[in-house]
């Protein structure tokens, strides 16, 4: 094994985290993106129509999945001491 390359399970490990942290960010783009799922004004909230306080649900939804990728990916490299 030479220096430079990390050990297979590690890399595995990496390139997991990463497809995770892919898919937290991908997650709420599709659920947006994907408008005939939401396009009603029933079940209403406080008189406000599905159709808007879905979209403003996935703001905090957005901010958590950015946290989570973030924590998946700002792991340090344990390679050097």
């Amino acid at each position: 094994m030479t220096g430079d390359r990390p050990p297979p399970a590690a890399a595995r490990a990496r390139a997991a985290r990463r497809i995770a942290a892919g898919g937290c960010l991908v997650a709420p783009v599709a659920a947006l993106l994907w408008v005939p799922a939401y396009t009603r004004r029933e079940p209403e909230l406080a008189g406000i129509p599905f159709f808007y306080w879905y979209q403003l649900a996935w703001v905090p939804g957005c901010a958590a999945a950015m946290f989570v990728a973030y924590l998946l990916l700002r792991r340090p490299d344990r390679r050097h001491p």
